[in-house]
């Protein structure tokens, strides 16, 4: 008779409840999740409601500090969405990466043209003034 007792370990390992989120530990302050399309329930948080470990346990643009999510996770209305200070990763939209139905889905000072994201050809590249006079 065969055993398969070698296929119990396999069958464990494959049958656990952890999904990526609760395995991926990134370093604290990293801005891998700090974009307004990051969505995190931080109600369900392993530290308890609202408590973090890292920028990645807050929705949102909120941040990790002192333990406790802080800050505004999205601005409230549109008006933010040309700004540098914008954070938004154009790889999770929708439709595709880059792609787009506003400014508003778009990184930064970038903005949505024809349905794609493009760098905006009058804007002034950091350092250069050449375009503000």
């Amino acid at each position: 008779m065969r055993s398969f007792a070698f296929l119990i370990p396999a069958l464990v390992a494959c049958s656990s409840s952890e999904t990526h989120s609760d395995t991926a530990k990134l370093p604290p302050n990293q801005p891998q999740c700090n974009f307004v399309n990051y969505h995190r329930d931080e109600a369900v948080n392993v530290q308890g409601p609202g408590r973090c470990t890292t920028d990645c346990d807050c929705d949102g643009m909120r941040s990790c500090t002192g333990g406790t999510c802080s800050g505004e996770a999205r601005p409230t209305d549109n008006s933010h969405c040309n700004d540098p200070s914008y954070h938004w990763n154009e790889a999770w939209n929708g439709g595709g990466s880059g792609v787009c139905a506003s400014d508003c889905e778009c990184e930064g000072t970038r903005t949505c043209v024809s349905g794609h994201c493009a760098d905006s050809a009058t804007a002034p590249k950091a350092g250069d003034m050449s375009k503000t006079q």
